[in-house]
């Protein structure tokens, strides 16, 4: 819009408001009644999450109510892993406490006689 244009509105402007005083302005009607109220704040709280078998789906479930969910999930387990690389070995443990004394064994043959 020029400037021409602007000033062209605005003295329209003014000469409505000059022979209708008291009228309000004439872009916007009166105000409308009060909308209904809307619906009360939803509360959502986590319940049990458990594992699932493998394969199947995640699962999501409400046990509570539309205002006030309680949201359980069940996570499936994922596949086993490859076995990992064989580690490095340890450190020697301590010496345990000796044992019991075993039970004694057989006599043996005799020897030979010595030279006198």
């Amino acid at each position: 819009m020029n400037n021409n244009s602007y000033q062209r509105a605005l003295c329209k402007v003014e000469q409505f408001q000059r022979n209708n005083i008291n009228t309000g302005c004439c872009c916007f009607g009166t105000p409308g009644p009060t909308g209904a109220t809307g619906p009360s704040a939803v509360t959502i709280t986590i319940g049990d999450t458990v594992t699932g078998a493998p394969g199947t789906n995640a699962v999501v479930t409400n046990t509570g109510t539309a205002e006030n969910a309680i949201l359980n999930f069940t996570i499936p387990r994922g596949a086993t892993g490859n076995t990992g690389a064989t580690g490095s070995t340890g450190a020697t443990g301590p010496i345990g406490p000796q044992g019991s004394q075993g039970i004694q064994g057989p006599i043996g043959n005799t020897g030979p006689t010595g030279a006198c």
